[in-house]
């Protein structure tokens, strides 16, 4: 996809970006998130489609543990905080 565009949408307490391809392509990343600074919630909606992708069904292995402190302190440095839904 290539990205031509990205939109961010702000509610009472959820933002939304939405990146927008050169062929119509939408993808959108909801947040729990407000009073944030836009640059801000594109980042970390960046960064959630990074953990999305590396998503694995199999047992953790060797080095997931590691990549997950890593994840998490990249979430510290932009203010947003990843909770496991259930």
């Amino acid at each position: 996809m290539q990205l031509i565009e990205t939109n961010v949408h702000s509610g009472e307490v959820t933002m939304t970006v939405e990146f927008v391809g050169e062929g119509g392509e939408k993808v959108s990343v909801c947040m729990v998130a407000h009073d944030v600074p836009e640059d801000a919630a594109v980042t970390r909606a960046k960064e959630i489609m990074v953990q999305l992708t590396a998503f694995d069904s199999d047992p953790p292995q060797q080095g997931d543990i590691e990549d997950e402190t890593v994840n998490e302190e990249a979430a510290e440095n932009t203010g947003f905080m990843s909770e496991p839904r259930s």
